[in-house]
């Protein structure tokens, strides 16, 4: 061999967690990578170029496939300033939604970045990189916006019908991505698929049984923290009435969460602080939000906080309080936009304000858009001034995630 030229060897290695994982090992004369250094390296990598990497050679593409290595490369990013995803979704059958992306320093991403979604889709939740997602004839897929793969999910063994709920949720303490299907109409409609498992099962009747036979529909979009799902519900039978409802994703279990105080309202939302469930209650001229923080899930422990947002009526008259990010900062969407979507982002301790903008596909760039209910936007006529389209703005914090649905290949446009 001539000095200088390198080899390539598989070897077995264990972390420190002890689970075994196949890792490349280097060798060149002269020169010894240990196996353990080329996955640290490699694991602090982007998605993209890790990516590319995988046709260096057969074992950096098994190293990158491997779960060992999936689950280190996901801790490093959840330790990385996150970006922050926008999905921007339209109910109109002609135009597709869109996830569109910023860094955590507010910089546009490449419009490469930009992902489509099909026609006639809803996404049902988005943990970890993954979404979840549905279309019109009830086919599920779950969608990696890293890599771009994608893999379908087989049909529940009952009919998804249209009554029906589905949740898409995180388990941190097992590592798994599962959905959950359930109908408040029928208790015996309960059932779960784990991402990688073959076929859907039921949960066991007496977790769940918790709204005392009393019909109620969900209300407002679910959200999934610190793997519990939870998603606000309207009783049918007392039309005012408003509870939080919970699934714990680790455990299987359903429970009725009570709020302290006045409880909810029409006007509540759940957004994630600080690592925990909050409930916004009000605001007060605009910048100032009253919040309930969920501290403790199992004992029920809630605090008060009150959050001062640096925004003048110039600034933005009607912000929307989406959460913290990994840097501490509060996110803040505007209430109106054309052309590019505003964001601020506040220091909570310094107070320090700053903003970015975000480019949007044509769809949503033309004309004028203006908040009118929660995350809900309207696309005004300029004469009469009469709705011409409705949308939906959501923010996620986007964390890159490499683990492998290979079965579809490419899914997004």
């Amino acid at each position: 061999m001539d000095k200088g030229e390198a080899t390539i060897e598989t070897g077995a290695t264990k972390s420190s967690e002890g689970h075994e994982s196949k890792i490349g090992r280097v060798q060149a004369v002269g020169y010894h990578i240990p196996q353990d250094m080329v996955a640290e390296v490699l694991a602090k990598l982007p998605a993209k170029s890790l990516m590319r990497f995988r046709c260096v050679c057969k074992t950096w593409s098994s190293l990158i496939r491997d779960p060992f290595f999936v689950k280190l490369h996901q801790n490093q990013s959840l330790n990385k300033p996150c970006k922050t995803g926008l999905l921007m979704s339209s109910k109109h059958q002609l135009f597709n939604s869109h996830f569109v992306f910023a860094d955590h320093e507010g910089k546009q991403a490449l419009e490469e970045d930009t992902i489509s979604i099909p026609k006639s889709s809803n996404v049902l939740g988005i943990a970890n990189g993954l979404a979840c997602i549905v279309n019109d004839k009830h086919r599920i897929s779950v969608y990696n916006l890293s890599t771009r793969e994608s893999t379908t999910i087989p049909p529940p063994p009952q009919e998804i019908r249209f009554q029906d709920r589905l949740s898409f949720g995180f388990d941190p303490l097992a590592n798994e991505y599962k959905i959950v299907k359930f109908c408040a109409h029928d208790k015996e409609q309960f059932e779960i698929f784990t991402l990688g498992a073959e076929r859907w099962r039921r949960i066991n009747r007496k977790h769940y049984n918790f709204y005392g036979g009393t019909k109620w529909y969900d209300f407002k979009e679910a959200i999934c923290v610190n793997g519990v799902i939870y998603w606000m519900v309207k009783s049918m039978a007392e039309s005012l009435k408003i509870n939080l409802h919970s699934f714990d994703v680790h455990g299987e279990k359903f429970q009725k969460v009570a709020v302290p105080g006045n409880g909810l309202c029409l006007f509540s939302d759940l957004i994630q602080i600080e690592g925990c469930l909050a409930v916004i209650q009000d605001s007060e001229c605009g910048n100032k939000f009253k919040l309930k923080m969920l501290q403790d899930y199992h004992n029920n422990v809630w605090t008060h906080k009150i959050i001062d947002i640096p925004l003048g009526p110039k600034d933005v008259r009607y912000p929307t309080l989406a959460g913290t990010l990994g840097t501490g900062e509060i996110l803040i969407l505007d209430d109106h936009f054309s052309g590019c979507f505003r964001l601020f982002y506040s220091d909570m301790r310094s107070k320090r304000l700053r903003s970015a903008k975000i480019a949007l596909p044509s769809f949503f760039g033309e004309n004028k858009w203006k908040r009118y209910y929660a995350n809900h936007y309207s696309q005004t006529g300029e004469n009469d001034g009469s709705w011409l389209y409705s949308a939906s703005v959501f923010s996620f914090h986007h964390v890159e995630n490499i683990l492998p649905l290979e079965e579809d290949g490419q899914g997004f446009i």
